[in-house]
Parts: C-alpha cells; sequence; structure tokens
C-alpha cells in the first residue's frame, strides 16, 4: 500500500500510524459481508460531510484529486477552529485514504478513521487534540470501517463504537486501543426490536447525550424509523414512528441517513420513500430517544443526495444532484430553507454558529469557500491542495 504523499508540521502524523496498525492486525482475519434483512437497501449516505463540535470548531471532508477508477481521488479534511473564519488543511498523512475519511469527536480530541482502499483491509485511526494540526496514533479497526460517514462514534470516556464493512459493531475503549463485540447488523434484525421494523441493514453509530450506545439502519415496515438503544444488552427500539412522523410518511419505508450527537442533543436525518416520492425529513431528540421532533418532509424526489452536513446545535444541511442545497436550523425552523443555486464543484455545506452558510467547492487540487451573501456566493476563502497523482498505484 502507498501512503499520502505530503509534508509539514500542520499535517504531520505520527509515522507509526500505519507500522503500528499492520503490527496489530496480524493474523486477523476479514469478516466476510452479508445482507441481514430482505428489504432492498437504498443508495449509502454519501462520505463528503461537514460537522461542527460542540467547542464550535468545523470539519469539512471532501473529495479531490482526479479519476478514483485510476486511484487518483484523495479525500481531504479540512478545519475551521472555533473564532476563526479561514479553512486550513488538516489531513493526517501516513496512510492511504483513497477509500474516504470518517471522523468523530472525542471530548477534547477529534478521531479521523481511514475507510478501507487497495490491499488496506482494516481502518487505522488518527487522533488530535489540537483541531488536526498534529495527529498522533490511536489504534485501529478490523475488519475496517464501513464506508459511511456515521460508522465512528465517540462517547465519554474515550469510548468508540465503530460500524465495519462486514456490518459488525464493536465497541472501543482507550480511544480504539482495545475492542470488544457489540452486535452486529444480522444479530440486531434477528432481535425482537429489529423484527418489528423489519432492519434491512446498519448505516449509523452514535452515543447519546448521556452516552448510551445507539444503532440506526434502513427499515421494511412503512413509517417506523430504525433507530435503536441498547438497555443493558438488549437493544430497543428508540426512533420516531407515527404519529411523530409527517402523516404523508406513513406509508413509506424509512431509511437512516445520519445519526449525530450534537451539544444540544441527538440528530437524524431519515429518507422516506423511493423514486419520485423520496423525501428527506430531520428529527431531534434531547434525550436520545422518545420523544423526537420531526421537521417538514423535503421532497428531493429521483435527485440524488450529494453530501450531508450536522451541527452546529440543532442545524441540518444537504446538497443535491441538481446544483441546490437545503438547511433547517433547527425544530423551531418552520419549512427547508432552499438556497440559491450552488457554486461550481460545490461538494457539501459548512454551517456556523450564527446562521451563517459555506458552500465548500473541490476541484482537482483546488478548495474554495464560497459565502452566502443574500441571493448570492461570495468567495471568501481558496486553499491550493498538493495532490499526490500516481501515488496509489
Amino acid at each position: 500500500m502507498t501512503g499520502r504523499a505530503g509534508a509539514g508540521p500542520a499535517r504531520a502524523v505520527a509515522g507509526s500510524v500505519i507500522a503500528g496498525a499492520c503490527l496489530l492486525a496480524a493474523g486477523c482475519g476479514s469478516t466476510p459481508a452479508g445482507s441481514p434483512g430482505a428489504a432492498a437497501a437504498a443508495a449509502p449516505p454519501p462520505l463528503q460531510a461537514s460537522y461542527a463540535s460542540a467547542a464550535g470548531t468545523s470539519w469539512a471532508i471532501v473529495e479531490m484529486g482526479g479519476s478514483a477508477a485510476q486511484e487518483n481521488n484523495f479525500w481531504e479534511l479540512f478545519a475551521r477552529p472555533a473564532g476563526s473564519s479561514a479553512w486550513r488543511e488538516a489531513t493526517p498523512l501516513g496512510v492511504a485514504d483513497n477509500g474516504g475519511l470518517v471522523v468523530a469527536g472525542a471530548g477534547t480530541s477529534l478521531l479521523t478513521g481511514f475507510v478501507p482502499s487497495q490491499s488496506l483491509t482494516f481502518s487505522p485511526l488518527a487522533a488530535s487534540t489540537d483541531n488536526g494540526a498534529n495527529w498522533s496514533s490511536s489504534g485501529l479497526v478490523d475488519p475496517g470501517l464501513a464506508g459511511l460517514p456515521d460508522a465512528l462514534a465517540a462517547g465519554p470516556g474515550g469510548r468508540l463504537i465503530a460500524l465495519t464493512k462486514g456490518g459488525k459493531v464493536e465497541l472501543g475503549q482507550g480511544l480504539g486501543t482495545g475492542w470488544t463485540s457489540l452486535s452486529s447488523a444480522r444479530a440486531l434484525a434477528a432481535a425482537p426490536a429489529g423484527r418489528a421494523c423489519g432492519l434491512a441493514g446498519l448505516a449509523a453509530v452514535a452515543f447519546s447525550g448521556s452516552g448510551v450506545p445507539m444503532l440506526a439502519g434502513d427499515c421494511g415496515r412503512p413509517g417506523v424509523a430504525g433507530i435503536f438503544a441498547d438497555s443493558g444488552g438488549t437493544w430497543r427500539a428508540a426512533g420516531p414512528v407515527s404519529p411523530a412522523l409527517p402523516a404523508a410518511l406513513a406509508r413509506e419505508d424509512i431509511g437512516v441517513v445520519r445519526l449525530a450527537t450534537t451539544g444540544a442533543g441527538l440528530v437524524a436525518l431519515l429518507r422516506a420513500g423511493t423514486g419520485a416520492d423520496t423525501s428527506l425529513v430531520a428529527a431531534w431528540s434531547a434525550t436520545g430517544g422518545s420523544p423526537w421532533t420531526v421537521s417538514a418532509p423535503l421532497r428531493i424526489g429521483t435527485r440524488q443526495l450529494r453530501s450531508t452536513t450536522v451541527g452546529p446545535g440543532w442545524a441540518v444541511g444537504v446538497t443535491l444532484s441538481d446544483g441546490r442545497g437545503a438547511t433547517l436550523t433547527g425544530p423551531g425552523a418552520t419549512a427547508w430553507r432552499t438556497l440559491p443555486v450552488l457554486p461550481k464543484w460545490a461538494a457539501t455545506l459548512a454551517l456556523g454558529s450564527s446562521g451563517q452558510v459555506d458552500a465548500i467547492a473541490a476541484h482537482g487540487g483546488t478548495f474554495t469557500d464560497w459565502r452566502l451573501a443574500g441571493s448570492g456566493w461570495n468567495q471568501a476563502q481558496t486553499i491550493k491542495v498538493t495532490i499526490p497523482y500516481g501515488s496509489s498505484g
């Protein structure tokens, strides 16, 4: 496997990340993937995403470079520290990231996990306590992380939850230095709560605000959102159901696109219906379970979801394949806010605590931050990224 090229202290990661990961993974076999349910799986949530931590730091994950088929695509992580209007590149070095990146906040730390690609079958983790200026090795996930934006979650006391490519769910200690089995897609689908929902597969993991492990996925039973909470080793249904969901969705199959914990509580983004009837709804819970507040639907029809945004607070945002985007400030919003046509190459949105909306564009080696002003976008910042074309072949 070829690691990322690059240098500089702002993006330095301990050289032992990949070497230590290989030693820890020696002798560990991979687990074949399996489909636990009978319902048809929806398109997986996109990895391009942004987040805002409770401390106010914003993170954006975008795909840059060239063709994925030629392994010239590279996933980049950018940070905008609290109180700053400027982004900086913060991608950990030392591991090939052609498969994608996922991040999870852990108190004052940020963890980045590498989705496996090429010959890499596990996911090294890198940790930072200074907003991505420096990184150090923090264990690994074996088998590797699923290619989903919420495949990794952090909770109190350095605990982690990881969803793997094989559908297993692992509970981590010490920021990923030790793991035990928590559940799996197959096991949850066979449990009473999973059977009642017609669980077809898992899409996200999270901790509630009080530290309870949460799992989420797609349901085959209409009108049920597949969100589950651990209760002493037994999984119980914890997602919104009718009549909390809009009446128009009572007969629709519902899948979980995002499940994340913010400073305000648990935020879920749900996809309901299929084809021309597809809608997105946001749901919020201060307790990590009932009661839930659910937004009005955003009808997207046959448009594809390109990216998702969570935070700050209760805010959520999405971008779609027709070059449009939409945001919600939280439970008090009566409807989604449709944004002006996004700038060319827009990859994801970034939301600020004061209602500021930025569109992050990524093309080749150029990162551009466009800031919404009235009915248009103003260019706020450009970063040139050195792309190591040909280094992953």
